[in-house]
């Protein structure tokens, strides 16, 4: 299974080459928002499988997570961001592929877009890293899965592995420059 962080991978390269046709917020929080849902439901039922349900289907894609997203998007990272920029002036730390993304504000269209693409990405990796992806979500009772060996513990190492590098090597190349 790919840690929830490591789901920014596929969109990061989008805004670092095409800045001004993403909302680097909203693509991250889309490519993330989808496990919230494990967060918040796991604790309270014990069960992964009762944590899958409308915020990993296209359904939740659409409506839930999208609405998460853009407010996060659009209103909780600049609130957080100018009590932080009161804490660590400079705003270095808010740099990204050379653009602050906080002060980098979108239209609303390119905000919903990139927070669907990136829910979208979410989606397509989880159909390859788990066997109970619940995609079709209430329409489909049975979760898909689009690989037979989904579940197969060297299949998630490698992967995780592979994440793990490419992750760190975007952050180090892209992050606060």
């Amino acid at each position: 299974m790919v840690l929830t962080p490591f789901h920014v991978i596929p969109v990061w390269p989008l805004y670092a080459r095409w800045p001004r046709r993403w909302d680097l917020l909203a693509l991250s929080f889309g490519a993330v928002m989808s496990d919230v849902e494990i967060i918040t439901v796991y604790p309270i039922v014990r069960t992964w499988q009762a944590g899958r349900g409308i915020m990993h289907s296209l359904l939740g894609v659409f409506t839930v997570n999208l609405v998460l997203v853009v407010l996060a998007a659009r209103y909780l990272v600049p609130w957080i961001a100018t009590r932080l920029d009161r804490r660590f002036p400079g705003k270095g730390w808010r740099t990204f592929a050379g653009h602050d993304f906080v002060a980098d504000r979108k239209t609303l269209q390119v905000t919903i877009g990139s927070a669907i693409l990136g829910g979208l990405t979410h989606l397509g990796i989880d159909l390859f890293m788990h066997y109970d992806t619940p995609l079709l979500w209430p329409w489909r009772a049975v979760p898909l899965a689009a690989v037979p060996w989904a579940t197969d513990p060297t299949w998630n190492v490698a992967i995780e592995l592979v994440a793990v590098v490419v992750f760190f090597v975007m952050v180090w190349k892209w992050l606060g420059k």
